[in-house]
């Protein structure tokens, strides 16, 4: 911290009513990041908002980054699937009962007749 309060102390003496330079408030951040925000405000006789609006700027951009990191998209290829592709029919009534029937993929051309007989049997059967 004494090395950010030297140049900060150098910077202010040289000055001309200009914004403290970004490498100072980047040293500061991570002391604020370190030791907490309202010590190095004070140690560095700065404005305790503006280091703590920085400070929250700076890890808002660095949590950003590392969930783009996180969050990319990963293609896997597994080539062919180890079992033919089938066609699912899962027929459900009104009282919550439901019927699944897995079919070939040659039988799926199939599937309304298959549904339309179904509901035609369970009718039938009441």
């Amino acid at each position: 911290m004494g090395e950010t309060a030297a140049a900060l102390a150098q910077w202010r003496s040289t000055r001309r009513s200009s914004r403290i330079p970004e490498e100072l408030w980047s040293q500061a951040t991570e002391l604020a990041e370190r030791y907490g925000i309202a010590q190095v405000a004070v140690a560095l006789k700065l404005d305790y908002k503006s280091l703590k609006h920085r400070l929250t700027a700076r890890n808002a951009a660095e949590n950003a980054r590392s969930a783009a990191a996180s969050s990319s998209f990963v293609e896997l290829d597994l080539g062919l699937p180890l079992t033919p592709p089938v066609c699912v029919l899962v027929l459900t009534d009104r009282a919550g009962r439901a019927l699944r029937i897995e079919l070939p993929q040659a039988a799926s051309s199939h599937l309304a007749e298959v549904a339309c007989s179904l509901w035609q049997v369970q009718a039938c059967s009441r």
